[in-house]
């Protein structure tokens, strides 16, 4: 696996992985059970989603396009 994205927010990375799934790339997150570990201090930096090599060019416009903001809902969408 390889990864195409690094955070530092636990829920901004899983947020990120389902996003990859629902577009069929199976994720990990790799480093989200330091969160549990360290308890109350964020496990800055550690957290990144990895992917298999096929997926990765297909996984990163995903990445570039929740970058971007592309992907953001707007209030219209939930009335």
């Amino acid at each position: 696996m390889t990864p195409v994205f690094r955070c530092s927010d636990y829920f901004e990375a899983h947020l990120l992985a389902g996003l990859l799934r629902e577009h069929g790339i199976d994720t990990f997150v790799q480093g989200s059970y330091l969160q549990g570990a360290l308890g109350e201090v964020p496990a800055i930096g550690f957290l990144a989603i990895m992917v298999d090599e096929e997926d990765r060019t297909a996984a990163k416009r995903i990445v570039d396009a929740y970058e971007r903001g592309d992907l953001k809902l707007d209030d219209a969408q939930f009335e």
